[in-house]
Formats: C-alpha cells, structure tokens, sequence
C-alpha cells in the first residue's frame, strides 16, 4: 500500500508488519486539514484481507462516492492477475469436507446473514457434506439442482410460513445422472458441494459442484 498511496500523495507516518497496520495521512492544505488513514492487513490461511479506513475529521465533508471510489481505487491495485483459465479444486467427499445436517447448516447460516463478513470467513468457498430430507429434484438446462429441507421441525399443530422455509439447493455437478436418479422425495439424503451464498430474500442457501456421498 505505501507506494500506492505515495502516488495519490498521501504520505505514511508509520507501518508494522508484525501487526498488519499502516497509518497513513493525506497533507493539510490551505484549503483543509490532515486527513487520516488507517490501513490493517490480516492473514486467512492463504488469503490476505485488506482493510482501509478514511476518517473525515469533525466538519469537514466529503461525498460517499468520491470516498468510495478512491478507497476502492486504491485497494483494487492490490488485486493479483487473474488466471482465466484455472479452475476451483473439484469437491471431493473426503475427511475435508464439514459435515453437518442441513437443519443445523441453516440455523448457523441465518445467525450469520447480517453479517457479511462472518458469512465469507466461516461459509463461502468451504466444502460441506449436508445430509437432510429432500424437498424437490429439478433440472435446469442440463443441471440438476436438489433441495434439501433446512427447516426444523415444527412442534404441534403450528402451522409453517412456506415463505420463510430455509432451504440448501445444491447445485449437482455434470455426470451425477446416477447419484440424482438414486434420490427420492421426502427421503434422506447426503451431498457434498462447495458453499457459494445465501440469499437472504428466499432463505435460500446455494451450494454448487454437489456430488453424491
């Protein structure tokens, strides 16, 4: 970030790597104060998260877009080339993927759906072994999607909001004509896939590349 930073003329006071954090600051002028920045840089296994922080002293103004750009500016210079051709590591059903029922997947999933930092760093991209009831089998120019029933059980008589049913639909991928046929309704079933999102609006989680187990 230093000499990225150094060509917009912001200038850095001080940086520790040992910690992640630089401290930068763009000049005063005759026109308006010293303005901080604050950059931290964390490690996720092999996935580097780089955080900056512009603060606005108190009366001056600025408009978000023009913050937001140049902060993104900045940041997307960090950015690696990008190879076109690689592809993600094929889903395996090994002793690496998390195995958990889809009732519990959805109940942690819908803890974490306002936060979409904690949804990245525990969920998106990991490799989950989801066993539960089949809801739906569906294709979709030549991909089968399977539904598993993320809702728990309801205690009684009352009634199911069909609206606010958390669903895992996998996403299967290509050559799985026997796995899917083996697939019943109602019947239990287990499936490795990699998590790719949640769409808060459907209660719907997406896992894709799903294979059977």
């Amino acid at each position: 970030m230093r000499p990225i930073l150094a060509r917009e003329g912001i200038k850095t006071l001080s940086s520790d790597v040992s910690t992640g954090v630089l401290k930068a600051e763009n000049p005063a002028t005759m026109f308006q104060r010293a303005l901080p920045i604050d950059v931290f840089a964390s490690m996720d296994g092999t996935l580097l998260n780089v955080e900056m922080v512009f603060t606005l002293p108190s009366g001056v103004g600025a408009s978000r877009e023009t913050v937001k750009k140049y902060l993104c500016g900045a940041l997307n210079q960090l950015l690696p080339k990008v190879d076109t051709t690689a592809a993600p590591s094929p889903v395996k059903a090994d002793s690496t993927a998390i195995k958990v029922d889809a009732i519990t997947l959805a109940k942690q999933v819908k803890e974490s759906a306002n936060n979409p930092a904690r949804l990245r760093l525990n969920f998106i991209g990991k490799v989950f072994q989801v066993s539960g009831k089949v809801l739906s089998i569906a294709e979709n120019a030549g991909i089968y999607t399977v539904s598993l029933d993320g809702h728990p059980p309801v205690m009684g008589k009352a009634p199911t909001t069909k609206g606010n049913r958390m669903a895992v639909v996998c996403a299967m991928t290509k050559n799985q004509d026997a796995t899917v046929a083996a697939l019943q309704t109602n019947q239990r079933a287990t499936l490795v896939g990699r998590f790719q999102g949640f769409d808060s609006k459907t209660n719907v989680i997406n896992l894709q590349d799903c294979i059977g187990r």
